[in-house]
């Protein structure tokens, strides 16, 4: 079953992964378990934004206005991008803890 990345969550770049720049594309080495991942320029774009301070949602929004196009298209292409970074460790969801620091959970 496909879980859904939130639209308020923070994805953020794992801190134990060497990116190699190539010429058509962006290597991720995962310094964890010595796994590979190739990204395009699209996914490296991605990648950048990926950086805890950015929810999901501004995602989108930035890469529609950079790339000119729908909204819902880029919507799809980055949950795809950002559910296979998750799935291979290479990011960590940062929407976990809106709640805040108050341990009596009072907003």
């Amino acid at each position: 079953m496909k879980e859904t990345i939130a639209s308020d969550s923070r994805p953020k770049r794992q801190e134990q992964v060497i990116v190699q720049k190539g010429s058509n594309d962006v290597l991720l080495f995962s310094m964890e378990d010595g796994s590979y991942y190739a990204l395009n320029e699209v996914g490296n774009r991605i990648w950048e934004l990926c950086d805890g301070t950015h929810e999901v949602a501004q995602l989108i929004s930035i890469l529609a206005k950079e790339y000119d196009a729908p909204a819902e298209m880029i919507a799809t292409d980055i949950e795809e991008v950002l559910e296979d970074l998750r799935r291979k460790n290479l990011i960590v969801e940062r929407g976990e803890d809106r709640m805040g620091a108050d341990p009596r959970g009072a907003v």
